[in-house]
């Protein structure tokens, strides 16, 4: 499975000089996390997010006394407050890779970025969108991959769970592993066997 068939596009992006309010505005009317920044050339400068506007935004304990209280600059545009450091994923990048990269980086979403350009955005809640599809429409989606795949009628295949089985006649080792690659490549599908109908009495 790809990123580029699960994220979400076209990507919401903001400019450098667009005020913070603004931009806090932008990200709560699409209850997205971040946003990517984006040069008046569509070159990507940097990603702003919850925790990147929120700096500093708010009064301090009223308890603390005015002398206390530490002088504060949170900025005014997105420009002043982004994270300019941006981790960027491709649309043809598999999304177990995907995975990895926002464990280890501690991030929630990332830019999706071709040739340059920033075409969407892949977030942790596309991939549970992915995991939470209906395994009617996953099972249709493979069966119709695998009859272009070897023809109508070679394989027959059942979904439960997001898990794809694969009954197969044949003992073709290229075939099946053909087959399981198709098969995973559908959205929703977490995992795929091959079992022998011989096996099975058929």
């Amino acid at each position: 499975m790809r990123i580029r068939e699960i994220m979400s596009s076209p990507a919401v992006v903001v400019p450098p000089e667009m005020p913070v309010k603004d931009a806090a505005a932008l990200l709560a009317s699409h209850s997205f996390t971040c946003l990517p920044v984006v040069a008046g050339d569509g070159r990507l400068v940097g990603v702003v997010g919850e925790a990147e506007l929120l700096e500093n935004r708010f009064p301090p304990d009223p308890r603390l006394p005015l002398d206390k209280r530490a002088d504060r600059d949170p900025g005014d545009v997105v420009a002043d407050v982004m994270e300019r450091d941006v981790l960027t994923a491709h649309p043809q990048e598999g999304v177990a890779d995907l995975l990895t990269v926002l464990r280890s980086a501690n991030v929630r979403s990332l830019p999706v970025v071709e040739d340059g350009v920033v075409i969407g955005v892949i977030t942790y809640r596309d991939l549970v969108r992915a995991l939470a599809r209906d395994d009617g429409l996953i099972e249709a989606d493979v069966r119709r991959r695998l009859n272009l795949c070897g023809g109508v009628g070679r394989w027959r295949a059942t979904v439960r769970d997001g898990e794809v089985t694969i009954f197969d006649e044949r003992r073709d080792p290229s075939d099946r592993n053909a087959a399981v690659r198709v098969a995973e490549s559908v959205i929703g599908v977490t995992r795929c066997r091959v079992v022998e109908t011989s096996t099975l009495g058929g």
